[in-house]
């Protein structure tokens, strides 16, 4: 078999080596380096059968060595077995050995006994000496020499303790003597744990002069706590457990400790109230940098001194928040007011911060760290902020109304004006900058109680408007009674009226800061934007809201609006009362030939408007509306009230003609003042004029129809007073001539919707657009 793979190897080895010849003659040039490629081929067989003949050779050089091995390996077994056998022997001839030793064992322990009764003996008579000695080390601070020495003592004694336990029937007396002898050295070891839980109670202080005292102490304390694990180990087995074990060292120390951080918080004397009214403020300040600089001593220098298993750094760290927790309950049991309160939630807040817990050096895990609040004890603190901000707006809204009050009465000035020349006092900006103050606050603590603030603030500026109106009408009352005082009544009445658009823009803004997140809050720039007069995208139209409140905030605006409809109603009663004597003289037989009325009403009013024009526009544009509607409603008032009756068609056109007149005046009047594109009050003048100067009877039907269209809110006895001042109808004649009338304005109503011309014809137009929050109806303003 072996000669097959050979005589194959040596076939594979010749095609070999006729490829190879092959290749290097394929070209008849190549034959020219013959002898080279045999020389080459020569040096790489010689090569080959080198590393061929060293391979063998150190495969050799293995075997032989590995044979030599084997051999001393076989030598050393024998030798080995042979002392073995020698080994056994000489067991099997140690087996009496034992009984021959018995006498020495015993004797051995009786020495070992009666040396150990000699040692003592020695500490026995001793033991004043040990303690005195020992008491005068601790004094010299010399602890750990004083604690070896204790620990002779106490040693001593629990070994004869342990001895006399051992024995079958032993002796409560003899033991109760033993214990009554080493009294004072319990005494010593209490000493000793006095004086070092007084050294550690100073941990911090001492941590940073002399580290050595505080790890010697700490090294005592790690000493008696491996003895306690000691003895209690040993009682498992024998029972006995020496007095006063275990010590519990560690225990009391890491309870002094405790003890030393909650003094540490408690030990700083802050002001009464009274004496410093930022005392809080400094309390807590002083509280920060004290255990935020303690624990950092604890972190780098303590750490180094205690022990792995204190977990020193952690430890300090709970048992300050814990005083800390107990220390905050205390204030807020002592009882805080507004702003404390304030102090104590932003110091709260800032707990966990960069500041102090959260502190880069101290690497505390925050999250981990529970509220230094329950919940109970943080909301009954919010509650009790809430009624503080309460209070503190409502006396602040009152303060600050009653100054701007006694400003109204001041007979020196006129009020202030702003860059537009309007009337204003700085009421609104003094309350809306303690509102944003208090709010802005709020927010240095969290979103929700900034919220919560802003919805307090709201609340409270709702029963402001209350007062201010009272104060409004108030002031009225005191000028009507007499009116000579206060002398800039129109003036200061025109402030508080700009005042309520102030309000009003002010609470805009402060929602829309609001929703921005209180960013940047009302600045100076804002208040300018409010003070200008621009369209309210939220309020439009009417400046007197109607409808439902939505909510607090809109609920303010439209009373504030309310507010300010009724002091523009008081700066009109003022104007009517001068206008009286003058409205009272209207439709009498005087007036006819007598325009001194009319003059006078336009006159006093074009006066008027001269303090009116520093009106906001929109109050400016509605008090000209309700003024020419209430001269307008004087006009219907003398007319319909019958104060003189027409005897002939002359009178009857000459108090037409005078009417249609006044009307054109008044129209210019207020057209001059305040030009408006709605229709204006003295239209209604123009049917009742023509009505009174129509001469031919049998048209009235259709000057009444005429008049109803417009105004379908006359009334049929107005219509009949108007048709009694002719003086050429009788009751009945009316009575009739109205009936007619409606029955034709119901007609053409019928006859238009069938002929499908609805559209098309205005049938009932709608009535006078007057920007008032009641009717808009001017017949229905007055009673026959």
């Amino acid at each position: 078999m072996e000669k097959k793979h050979v005589s194959r190897a040596e076939e594979e080895a010749n095609d070999k080596a006729i490829k190879q010849v092959a290749n290097m003659l394929q070209r008849p040039d190549q034959l020219d380096k013959v002898e080279q490629c045999k020389r080459r081929v020569a040096r790489k067989k010689a090569s080959v059968e080198a590393r061929l003949k060293a391979a063998v050779q150190s495969q050799l050089d293995g075997v032989k060595t590995g044979l030599s091995q084997m051999t001393e390996a076989l030598n050393e077994v024998r030798e080995i077995k042979e002392n073995m056998i020698s080994v056994d022997e000489m067991y099997s001839n140690c087996g009496a050995l034992s009984d021959k030793m018995r006498d020495i064992k015993d004797i051995s322990a009786q020495h070992r006994q009666l040396a150990a009764a000699m040692e003592n003996l020695k500490h026995l008579f001793g033991v004043p000496e040990e303690v005195a000695k020992a008491r005068d080390l601790m004094k010299d601070d010399k602890l750990l020499l004083a604690h070896k020495s204790l620990t002779d003592l106490e040693t001593s004694r629990d070994d004869l303790l342990s001895e006399q336990y051992k024995l079958e029937n032993h002796s409560g007396a003899d033991i109760k003597q033993l214990q009554t002898y080493f009294k004072e050295a319990e005494k010593l070891s209490d000493e000793l744990g006095q004086v070092l839980r007084k050294s550690l109670s100073k941990t911090i202080t001492l941590v940073r002069k002399d580290s050595s005292s505080l790890v010697t102490a700490l090294r005592i304390v790690e000493r008696e706590h491996r003895t306690d694990m000691k003895m209690l180990e040993q009682e498992k087995f024998s029972g006995f457990l020496p007095p006063g074990r275990p010590k519990r060292w560690r225990e009391k120390t890491m309870e002094t400790l405790k003890q030393a951080v909650e003094d540490r918080v408690e030990s700083d004397f802050y002001d009464t109230r009274e004496a410093d009214k930022m005392w809080l403020v400094r309390h807590l300040e002083i509280l920060r940098k004290n255990v935020l600089e303690d624990l950092r001593v604890v972190k780098f220098l303590c750490v180094p001194c205690f022990p792995p298993a204190y977990n020193i750094f952690q430890q300090y760290a709970h048992w300050y928040h814990l005083a800390l927790a107990s220390h905050v309950a205390k204030l807020i049991k002592e009882g805080l007011e507004g702003n404390e309160i304030i102090s104590l939630l932003t110091w709260l807040n800032h707990y966990t911060g960069r500041d102090l817990m959260g502190h880069f050096e101290l690497g505390l895990d925050t999250n981990r760290l529970p509220p230094l609040l329950d919940d109970n004890v943080s909301e009954e603190l919010m509650h009790s902020y809430f009624t503080t901000t309460k209070q503190n707006m409502l006396s602040w809204t009152q303060k600050s109304l009653q100054q701007d009050a006694a400003d109204w009465r001041r007979e020196a000035s006129e009020p202030e004006t702003d860059v537009d020349g309007y009337y204003r006092t700085s009421l609104p900006v003094i309350l809306f900058q303690m509102i944003q103050q208090t709010i802005q606050v709020a927010e240095t603590i969290s979103d929700t109680l900034k919220k919560r603030v802003f919805q307090v603030c709201i609340e409270e500026m709702n029963k402001f408007v209350r007062s201010y109106a009272e104060a409004i009408t108030s002031y009225k009352d005191e000028h009507f009674q007499n009116r000579e005082f206060p002398p800039f009544y129109p003036l200061y009445m025109v402030a508080a009226v700009n005042n309520c658009e102030a309000f009003t823009r002010f609470a805009v803004n402060l929602q829309l800061a609001m929703e921005k997140g209180m960013k940047g809050g009302i600045d100076s720039s804002e208040i300018e934007l409010l003070q200008m007069d621009q369209d309210d995208s939220e309020i439009d139209g009417n400046p007197f809201l109607e409808g439902e409140n939505v909510d607090p905030l809109l609920q303010f605006r439209h009373e504030m609006d309310n507010v300010a409809q009724a002091a523009c109603g008081f700066l009109l009663d003022e104007v009517f009362m001068d206008l009286q004597p003058h409205c009272s003289s209207l439709f009498q037989k005087a007036w006819l030939n007598d325009r001194s009325a009319v003059d006078t009403i336009c006159v006093t009013v074009e006066d008027y408007y001269t303090d009116y024009v520093h009106l906001r526009p929109k109050y400016l544009d509605w008090i000209m509306r309700e003024a020419e509607k209430r001269v307008i409603v004087e006009y219907l008032r003398a007319i319909l009230g019958r104060r003189m009756k027409l005897n002939n068609a002359s009178e009857r056109l000459q108090a037409g003609e005078k009417l249609l007149q006044e009307q054109q005046m008044l129209s210019s009047l207020f057209n001059k003042l305040s030009p408006s594109s709605v229709r204006s009050a003295c239209e209604a003048l123009i049917p009742i004029a023509e009505v009174i100067k129509l001469q031919d009877k049998s048209m009235m039907s259709l000057e009444l129809s005429g008049l109803v269209s417009k105004y379908h809110d006359a009334s049929a006895e107005q219509m009949q007073a108007l048709l009694a001042i002719r003086g050429d109808f009788s009751a009945s004649e009316g009575r009739e001539m109205v009936i007619e009338a409606q029955e034709a304005i119901e007609s053409s109503k019928t006859i238009t919707r069938r002929s499908g011309l609805y559209e098309l014809v205005e049938v009932d137009p709608p009535p006078i657009q007057i920007p008032v929050p009641s009717s808009s109806s001017l017949f229905s303003k007055f009673n026959i």
